[in-house]
């Protein structure tokens, strides 16, 4: 049987003692077959969610701008009443009321 993705490429990387037994406990907990095994499926799950999470920052970036753009409309269209009403004041001023936008 033929491997498509022969792991051929090595990751060194140094542990203190005690991240050594840390890793040894979560090893035996989590079931990995090795050391290596335990390291490799960590390290990709950790890829997997760092390039998922750049993936959805622009559609986080585009939801945040929407949120964004409704309140700058709201507020603009409060905006344009108080214009409005400050207008319809300067051009009748007989009429009685107060002005107030919410």
């Amino acid at each position: 049987m033929s491997v498509q993705h022969p792991r051929n490429k090595l990751v060194n990387f140094r542990l203190s003692k005690e991240e050594f037994h840390q890793m040894g406990v979560a090893c035996s907990v989590s079931g990995a077959r090795s050391l290596s095994d335990f390291a490799r499926n960590a390290v990709l799950a950790a890829v997997e969610q760092a390039l998922e999470s750049i993936l959805h920052e622009p559609e986080q970036s585009i939801a945040r701008l929407d949120e964004v753009v409704g309140s700058v409309e709201t507020r603009l269209a409060q905006i344009l009443k108080l214009l409005d009403a400050v207008q319809d004041e300067k051009t009748n001023p007989e009429a009685e009321g107060s002005i107030s936008v919410r």
